[in-house]
Formats: C-alpha cells, structure tokens, sequence
C-alpha cells in the first residue's frame, strides 16, 4: 500500500467524522462560488449595479476569512479524537515526519474533494442562483447564464490556497505532542470541574448590565453604547459557559431528589465535564449565531424600515416641479395625464430659501383638504412648520421644533404639524407656512407643485419608468419629475442587495455552528458507546436512552442557541430603539426561523446519533 493509498483510506474509514467538516467545507465553497458567479456577471458592468458587485465581493471576503478559522478550529478537533490513531502508528515504525506528511495529504483530499464538489454543486445550481439573485435585487430581465471561468478560477485558487495552509498549520500542531499523550488521548483522568460562584454571578451581572444598557439607550446613544454594551456581553457570555452552567450543574448533583431521580444520575453525571470541556467551543458558537441573527435580523428591520420611510416621503403618485422658465410644463403635464385615470391632482406654490422652503397659507390648505387634514388659519405674524424631521423612520417629537423661526426679519414661534402631506422633494428644511400676505413679501422665485394622487401608485413602475426616460433631461434644471414607485423601487433595489449578501453570509454562519456541534457530539461517540453498553447490562431500556441523549443533546445544542437568540433579540430591539421605529414582525420573522433551522438540525441530528449508539450496543 502507498502512502497516498493510506491517507485516502484513512479519509474514507472516518468518513462520518470527517462528514460534518468535508460538507461544511463544501458549503464554503458552494456559497463563495454562487457570490463569485454573479459579481463576474459581464451585466454588472453597468454603474448603477456596481454597488451589487462591490457588496459580492465582500461577502465572498468575509465567507472566505471565516472558513479559514473555522476549518482551523475544526481540524484542531479531529486530531485531538484520533490521537490514539497517531500514537498506535508511531508505535509501529511511523516516523513523526511520516505523520505530519499523512495528516497533511488527508487534509488535502478533504479539501480539493470539498472544492471539486462545491464548484460542481455551485455550477450546476448557478442558473437558478443568477435568477433568484435578479428577482432578490429587482432586475428585469434576470441575468442570463454564462460559463463562470473568472469564478472558477478565483474559487479554486482561494481555497486551494487556504487549504494548503490549514494542512500546513495542523501537521505542524503533531511536532510537540508525546508518545504517551499520543497513546492516552482523550482517557486521561479529569478532575472534578469546578467553578467559581463570585464569576458564575458575575455572568449573570454582566449579562443583565449588558441587556439593560442595550434596551435603555435610545436614538444615536445606541451608538455610543454599542461597543460597551458589547464588551460587557461578551465577557458575561464566556463567564455564562465557563463559570455559571457548571455552578449550576454542580448544584443540581448536590440535591440528591433529583440527582437520583430516574435517569438523572446518567443524563447529569458526566455533562459538568462536557460543559467544561466544550465552554470555549459553546461560547464560539454563540457569538457566531449572534452575529448571523443579530446582521439577518438587521437588514431585514432596516430594509422595513427604509421602504416604509419611502413610501411616506413620496405620498403621490407623481410629482412635477416647475420653474417659471420651464417652457415643456404644459406639454409634460400632459403626457403625465394622459397615462393616469381616477386621479387627484393638487397644484400649489412655494418658495425655496437657503434653510427652508415657504408656502402660503391657502396653498397649504388645498393639500390639507385632499388628505382631509384640519385647515389652517393663521393671524398677522403667525406661522406654523411642517418639520423636516417627518420624513425620517423615527417618531417624530413636535416639542423639539417649538423654536422661534425668523422670516422677513421677523421672529415668530410657529404651530407645528405632525403630518407629512407633501414629497421630499419639495423639502429644502422645514417647510414654513405664512399668512397669504406675509407670503407675497418674501423675496425669491415661485415654483409650481403639481402633484397626482391615485389608489395603488405602486401599480405605476411601469408607466413611471417610460415617463421618466421621456421626460428627463439632466441638463434642465427648470423643472423636476419624481415618482413614489420609482423611489421605492429604487430603494429596495439598494437594500436588497446588502440584505441578498447578508442571508448567504448568515446561513454560512449557522451551518458552521451546527457543525461545531457535530464535531463535538461525534468526538464523545466511542467514549458513550462504553458507558451506554455498561449500563445496559443492568436494565436500561432504549427509552431511557433515547431520553439521557435527548436531554444531554438538547442541553448542548439549545443552550448556546437560546443564548445567540436572546442576544440577538436584545440587538434587535437596541436597532428599533436607535431609530426610533417597532420592527417586532422582522425580529419575529428572524428568531422563528432561527428556532425552525436549529430544532430540524436538532432532530436530525439526534435521530442518527440514537441510532448509531443503539447498533453499537
């Protein structure tokens, strides 16, 4: 037998310990590939679809920099399960160079055979993923097929090169151990664990300060408190897995009721040790499900957030400004009309200054009457202001605009109104309504507004579209032309973007720390299947163990996930907070399917652990 034949049957032997980490590693690829096969697409050339490409490109490098840890992290754990492997072939003539150099050529066939089938699976479902991403970011027509070369050469490249090193990194990790640590591996006696109740209270004190202060702020103090609150979470959370559930457990087994009740004695005896063992393993899993819900469940809340803000910046259907030098006005309000019916049309005056932009009273009031808004009546010398501020996703706090406003040398403290009846576009500042008289004394060029109001604007893209390639003249600033459905189309085409890049990046996540978990409930395998085999000599029936590994597997997984949900909960509610805004139906949406991907990985997972451990038996 070579030794190339040695290493590939090494790999095939310890196909299920390697199964968890040669498809986790695969999805890397596949992700990395299906990123790089739609920002090589030759149609994202075109400028406004830069920012799709740019956002592709650092997904691909944030998926990238995190596979490199996480198949370092992984290696590290399957060489501490076969260390007894290593030992027993040292102890028959294999040199340390000779296992550096088999557990290098393994680790290569890992990784080229992960490469091979992730640009396979990414090539053949790359079709599909180029529709899904134009439908996702809004393109009509969806992008067309291309053979992917520049994304294939850019994919095996990267990861050839990342898998090279990592094989590098865990043959050089062989050099220092001993014989005898080789031949013991994981059998060595392990004390007692302990832990210290001053930090598994400090946990709780940090994880509470931490909560507290992420709920407390508001608007840009969730900023300011951001890396802070952070910090103390962070460290709450290693203290949380290293001190606390170890305190607790040790409680647990010191109350003799429930101790020795059932089947308690065999699911609590041994799990201190693992909550020991897997602490910082638990504590990783954590924070990388907290980043992935806390950016999935972000994105979402924002891109809710940003469309609903569009859609109340933009309340008509069309819009069109007008200079009294624009010749075309009469011409385009025509061509605007005639694509419309059942509308409602309002057409006022206003003035724009340096800090604001002024309208009469009764011009206000026609718009007033359209939305069916209390009119206003103002005497000599008063004003009111519709704030600027409204068109912002955040409450709106009418005390903070009670502030004299001066207007042909005269102060005046003004009315404020809290509902937004005109476009962003006509903003320049806060919008300042004066008496009919007041307003013929200002100074500066009158502008018409004309605006159109119909039942379902967002039915419009189409038309609003044509209208604008035929109206629109850059080079004419007479005149402006502005449609809710393209504002908002063209917001959702921007945010969804960053959201379509985020998902992938977050589903890369949550697969890497199911298969943490993997790894760590397959590297206990042999080590259960003697105690489960000793115990069974005395009466444990598969029931009882079906119910010791629920509880212990449930435990390991629920636990740092129950963490990175509350974790993430809390961020999500520092998001609204920062904005001002309720965004409980994205956080909803988040947790539960954070809660369904991780119950069906549960299941799965359990079911053929029961299995192998009931055949092995």
């Amino acid at each position: 037998m070579t030794f190339r034949k040695l290493a590939l049957n090494n790999v095939l032997r310890n196909w299920r310990t390697y199964a968890a980490y040669f498809l986790s590693s695969a999805f890397s690829v596949f992700v990395f590939f299906m990123y790089a096969v739609f920002a090589f697409h030759p149609y994202l050339t075109a400028e406004k679809l830069k920012s799709a490409s740019s956002g592709l490109h650092f997904a691909e490098s944030i998926i990238y920099v995190f596979t490199f840890f996480f198949i370092l992290y992984s290696m590290g754990t399957f060489l501490k399960t076969r260390k007894k492997e290593f030992g027993l072939l040292i102890m028959h003539g294999m040199t340390r160079l000779q296992l550096r150099k088999l557990v290098f050529l393994e680790n290569m066939v890992i990784g080229f055979s992960s490469i091979l089938l992730g640009i396979a699976a990414g090539f053949f479902a790359s079709k599909g993923f180029l529709a899904l991403g134009s439908r996702v970011i809004g393109m009509e027509p969806a992008l067309p097929f291309y053979f992917p070369q520049k994304a294939i050469l850019l994919t095996h490249t990267a990861f050839a090169l990342l898998f090279f090193v990592i094989s590098l990194f865990t043959a050089a990790v062989l050099r220092g151990n001993k014989l005898i640590d080789l031949l013991t591996g994981t059998e060595k006696p392990r004390p007692e664990p302990k832990a210290s109740p001053f930090r598994a209270l400090l946990a709780v004190v940090l994880l509470v300060l931490g909560y507290a202060g992420a709920i407390a702020a508001k608007g840009m103090m969730v900023v300011t408190a951001m890396i802070p609150v952070t910090v103390i979470v962070v460290i709450g959370t290693y203290f949380l897995f290293t001190q606390l559930s170890v305190w607790i457990l040790s409680r647990l087994k010191k109350n003799e009721r429930f101790f020795l009740n059932r089947t308690n004695i065999v699911t609590f005896s041994d799990l201190s040790y693992r909550m020991k063992d897997n602490a910082r393993m638990f504590f990783i899993i954590t924070i990388v499900s907290t980043v992935a819900f806390a950016a999935i469940g972000s994105l979402a809340g924002f891109r809710s957030l940003m469309l609903n803000s569009a859609n109340k910046q933009e309340p008509y259907t069309y819009v069109y400004q007008s200079a009294p030098s624009n010749k075309k006005k009469e011409e385009h309000i025509q061509k605007i009309e005639s694509g419309l019916s059942g509308y409602e049309r309002l057409e006022v005056s206003y003035k724009k200054q340096e800090t604001y932009t002024l309208m009469s009273t009764t011009d206000y009031n026609k718009a007033a009457e359209l939305w069916k808004e209390p009119k206003l009546s103002l005497k000599d010398g008063e004003t009111a202001i519709m704030p600027e501020d409204l068109l912002y996703p955040r409450e709106f706090h009418p005390e903070e605009h009670k502030k004299a406003v001066t207007v042909n040398g005269e102060k005046a403290v003004p009315k404020v109104l809290d509902r937004l009846i005109f476009s962003s576009s006509l903003f320049s500042g806060d919008l300042i309504i004066l008496t009919d008289q007041e307003y013929q004394k200002v100074k500066g060029e009158s502008r018409s507004y004309t605006a159109y109001r119909t039942a379902k604007p967002t039915e419009t893209l189409k038309a609003a579209k044509a209208l604008d390639q035929e109206i629109r003249d850059p080079e004419d600033a007479s005149f402006l032309f502005t449609s809710s459905a393209l504002m908002v189309d063209s917001m959702a085409q921007s945010i969804n973007i960053f959201l379509f890049v985020g998902l992938f990046i977050g589903f890369v996540f949550f697969a890497a720390a199911g298969s943490f978990l993997y790894f760590r409930i397959y590297s206990d395998f042999e080590d259960d299947v003697k105690k489960y085999q000793a115990i069974a000599r005395i009466g444990l029936t598969g029931k009882e163990l079906k119910r010791i590994i629920t509880i212990q597997m449930g435990l390991l997984f629920f636990v740092p996930a129950g963490t990175a949900a509350v974790h993430g909960f809390v961020a999500l509610i520092a998001l609204g907070n920062m904005f001002e805004a309720r965004i409980w139906m994205e956080i909803a949406a988040v947790l539960g399917g954070f809660i369904v991907i991780q119950l069906i990985y549960f299941l799965v997972i359990r079911a053929g652990y029961v299995k192998k451990i009931r055949q092995a038996i």
